[in-house]
């Protein structure tokens, strides 16, 4: 008995003091199956060195068009890879582009609707053959006034 509570004692602490312990807010991809999770950890990374590096293109082949695009009450839809290439400054802001920068692959949240990034910034999920494709970009989430 003694041995049973120094063993449950001991787990809160260990709990504590693991650096892989952060608490994720909400459901993770990883409640959505080891399939979907590791594609949407492999996107996740795939977008975040194209979006670093600049690569206007790769981010443009990421897509599925169109693309639901939402800034304050405007919503648009981008048809083409041309048209969200001439249009890419604005719909990939600072703000997007900080969203992406700093969302954690552990905690990539995910539900039936795919995946999101930062707080809504951007939505992406599993196409029909099998890849991921960013199907929404909001540039007007609540964290943009925090």
């Amino acid at each position: 008995m003694v041995g049973l509570l120094l063993v449950w004692m001991a787990l809160p602490v260990r709990a504590q003091t693991t650096p892989d312990s952060q608490a994720c807010k909400g459901s993770t991809v990883d409640q959505q199956g080891a399939d979907f999770a590791q594609k949407s950890r492999a996107f996740l990374t795939e977008l975040q060195n194209a979006v670093k590096a600049e690569d206007k293109a790769k981010v443009a082949a990421m897509i599925a068009y169109p693309l639901l695009v939402i800034h304050g009450d405007r919503k648009t839809r981008i048809k083409s890879k041309a048209e969200f290439l001439s249009q890419y400054a604005t719909i990939f802001d600072a703000h997007v582009r900080q969203a992406i920068a700093q969302q954690s692959a552990k905690c990539l949240f995910g539900n039936y609707q795919g995946a999101m990034i930062g707080n809504g910034e951007v939505w992406f999920r599993e196409q029909p053959d099998g890849t991921m494709k960013i199907v929404t970009v909001n540039s007007t989430t609540a964290s943009h006034n925090s």
